[in-house]
């Protein structure tokens, strides 16, 4: 798997997420080494969608253990640490056929519940993910001290 094709795609989403929010995003995370981790099964799972040898959308897992926490059941849970599709390829279906690798992985290693975090103002997200059948667990809500 190129891990070059994988990092020049999150490129597209991590551009959105610095135009909305630069007071919070300020490097581009192209962890080389973090991602070959993935890929080869170390702290995660990624799951590919390709055309003609090229990637055209992705989807990179982690696996969380709750285990001994003093309020929760013990369990695992799946946390989608990112999907992104192409620009060129959204609203193609795409996006649904990589969640629904995640629901079947999910199952396969009985995972309690499939989590992430969606930034407020990704209205498109948050609209495929209701789409997808998930639902508003937690608001993390902010207060922004002037300097």
């Amino acid at each position: 798997m190129d891990i070059d094709k994988i990092l020049i795609l999150e490129d597209q989403i991590f551009k959105i997420h610095l135009q909305a929010r630069p007071d919070w995003i300020g490097k581009n995370p192209k962890n080389y080494e973090y991602k070959k981790d993935i890929i080869e099964g170390n702290n995660g799972k990624i799951f590919i969608a390709e055309e003609n040898n090229n990637i055209i959308g992705l989807c990179i897992l982690n696996k969380r253990e709750i285990k001994n926490y003093h309020m929760f059941h013990d369990m695992t849970n799946i946390e989608i640490e990112n999907i992104c599709i192409d620009e060129k390829y959204r609203k193609k279906g795409i996006g649904k056929k990589l969640f629904e690798e995640v629901k079947k992985f999910a199952q396969e290693i009985n995972a309690k519940n499939i989590e992430l975090s969606v930034w407020e103002f990704n209205k498109d997200a948050i609209k495929f993910y209701e789409k997808m059948g998930m639902k508003i667990r937690i608001i993390r809500m902010e207060y922004k001290i002037e300097e």
